[in-house]
């Protein structure tokens, strides 16, 4: 299970970034440039800033992921570039750089191979990666092909129809996409290799209106799992947004409707799992009660999409609700379930503590900091690492969480390269045996302990200086 991390520590400044996902060497461009012609590799290039939210995001969601590192590292020299630096100014205006996030894989000579502009999950991030390595299916690839006026094949029409999109040419893209569908022949256009023409189609569209129609065809082609998957996400996707923007109208109920009456009656025809027919029509429940302020329902809904392994945000909408306007009994059935979402569905160690600290907010009993303090020690025993524990109170941890400023993900993750850490909320009368044991009398509490759980360093009270923390760190790890 993850354990929460510690949000105070600053940056130190390395050769790389992560210690399993993207390795960032501290170099020029040119420096860059002149490593991959002597290593025989592509320059990457991450363009960034430290305000932006995305560029944060993709940082700790993707490019540290260990499967895109891995890819990573094996094929490029891979880079940042800072905007509000100056070789990040002159990388900008060189490249054209509108907005960031942006992305950019560059050949030996400097020239754009392969570029991406804004956001992606893992697997899309990692497959736009592998097709800038692929020269065929790159965009100077394709780019050269138009340049000569030469014709392209089904391959390099799907292919330019994706950078296309990775370019954020959306209207071009679809405009490549109907000549494909109005032109390749039913028994192609169903097959895997144009598969990308489809994916991520909205519900409604005229091509996931298609897949719908023709959804045992496809089956045939390229398995009922990829074709079940993408109906049941266009389906939640809709009603999801319903949630999101909160807005009982009689066009949103009827939407509902129309969505569980199509699926109860013929969804084994449509999607051909019965269980993967359930989490849509229970997120149908689930988004009819929110609109209709039915509590009951909200939270009756809710535990079973916890037990189907579901989450999206959207469902804070209805966690408010009833935190704001449930009764005492609503609020101890959402402490039934509210610590397996705490482990289950939180992203991030970061996220983790956000999401203890709304549900105390909101006044859902829970009490899982003894679990935290379990997965510490098995952690520090796990990794071989010594253990920093930080103490404090329910209302310092939240004041911590929302205004505290050591909490990119590259400084928690250096952090985590030095030592396994945890926050305990001392008002949990389940951790009170710590209060007793190390003698707690200030908040916040901080105690570096070694792998036989001896305390070797501690001190209390916060540090707001970078610097001043990093030295009490370094000085306990000194000891150890």
């Amino acid at each position: 299970m993850r354990k929460i991390i510690l949000l105070g520590i600053c940056f130190l400044v390395c050769n790389c970034v992560f210690a399993q996902g993207v390795k960032f060497d501290t170099l020029s461009l040119e420096q860059a440039l002149t490593r991959a012609q002597a290593e025989g590799k592509l320059v990457f290039v991450d363009v960034t800033a430290s305000w932006c939210g995305p560029c944060q995001l993709m940082l700790e969601e993707v490019l540290n992921k260990k499967e895109v590192g891995e890819f990573c590292n094996e094929q490029f020299v891979c880079i940042q570039m800072d905007i509000d630096k100056l070789e990040g100014k002159d990388f900008k205006k060189k490249y054209g750089v509108k907005s960031i996030p942006a992305f950019f894989i560059l050949q030996k000579d400097g020239v754009v191979r392969h570029r991406l502009q804004g956001s992606r999950n893992p697997e899309d991030f990692l497959a736009w990666a592998k097709r800038g390595v692929n020269e065929t299916s790159s965009l100077f690839f394709l780019n050269s092909l138009l340049g000569r006026k030469q014709e392209m094949n089904l391959q390099n029409m799907v292919d330019y129809y994706l950078v296309l999109k990775d370019i954020r040419k959306l209207h071009e893209a679809d405009s490549v996409r109907e000549v494909l569908f109005g032109q390749v022949p039913f028994e192609k256009l169903i097959d895997k290799e144009c598969w990308p023409l489809f994916n991520g189609d909205a519900y409604g569209g005229k091509y996931f209106e298609f897949v719908v129609k023709h959804g045992d065809k496809f089956r045939q082609k390229q398995g009922k799992d990829r074709i079940d998957d993408y109906l049941v996400q266009g389906y939640k996707r809709e009603i999801q947004r319903l949630m999101y923007e909160c807005q009982a109208s009689p066009e949103a109920f009827s939407l509902i409707d129309q969505i569980k009456t199509v699926l109860s009656d013929s969804g084994r025809n449509i999607i051909s799992e019965e269980d993967k027919v359930k989490i849509v029509l229970t997120w149908a429940e689930e988004v009819k009660a929110f609109l209709e302020n039915d509590i009951s329902g909200m939270v009756e809904g809710m535990q079973e999409l916890v037990e189907l392994k579901e989450w999206r945000d959207c469902l804070w909408h209805a966690m408010k609700y009833v935190g704001l306007n449930g009764k005492d009994e609503d609020k101890e059935r959402m402490g039934q379930f509210t610590s397996k979402m705490l482990f289950e569905f939180s992203n991030t160690p970061v996220e983790q503590w956000d999401f203890y600290q709304k549900f105390r907010f909101l006044g859902f009993p829970i009490s899982c900091n003894e679990q935290f303090w379990i997965n510490a020690l098995e952690q520090m025993e796990e990794k071989n690492k010594p253990l920093l524990l930080e103490c404090v109170k329910g209302n310092d941890a939240y004041f911590i969480t929302r205004n505290w400023a050591w909490d990119l993900p590259e400084r928690v993750n250096y952090l985590d390269s030095l030592c396994v850490s945890v926050r305990i909320d001392m008002d949990d009368p389940d951790v009170a045996f710590l209060k007793e044991r190390f003698e707690i009398t200030n908040y916040p509490a901080y105690f570096l302990l070694d792998k036989e759980g001896k305390v070797r360093y501690s001190w209390e009270g916060m540090i707001e200086e970078d610097q001043a923390f990093r030295d009490s760190l370094r000085k306990g790890l000194k000891g150890i």
